[in-house]
């Protein structure tokens, strides 16, 4: 009878310990997905404030294919690749 109560008690055991493992399984994914979110918040905090420099501003419009008022733009079609 010993025997089947221990058994037993081993048994309601099994569940909380497969969950515990799955939950810590999960906090690491999620530990390395809150570093990838803050190097991207970090890269794009820096692009920020890099374009609230004009000139950087203007660097990056021209790169868009934007022009300044006065300027012609020109587009040349037909060359080899």
């Amino acid at each position: 009878m010993l025997v089947i109560v221990l058994f037993a008690v081993l048994i309601s055991y099994i569940n909380p310990a497969v969950n515990f493992v799955g939950a810590w399984r999960n906090s690491h994914s999620e530990r390395s997905q809150l570093a990838e979110l803050q190097r991207q918040k970090a890269h794009l905090a820096a692009r920020a404030a890099s374009l609230k420099n004009p000139a950087t501003a203007v660097e990056e419009a021209r790169r868009l294919g934007m022009v300044l008022p006065g300027e012609h733009s020109f587009s040349i079609r037909g060359l080899p690749k």
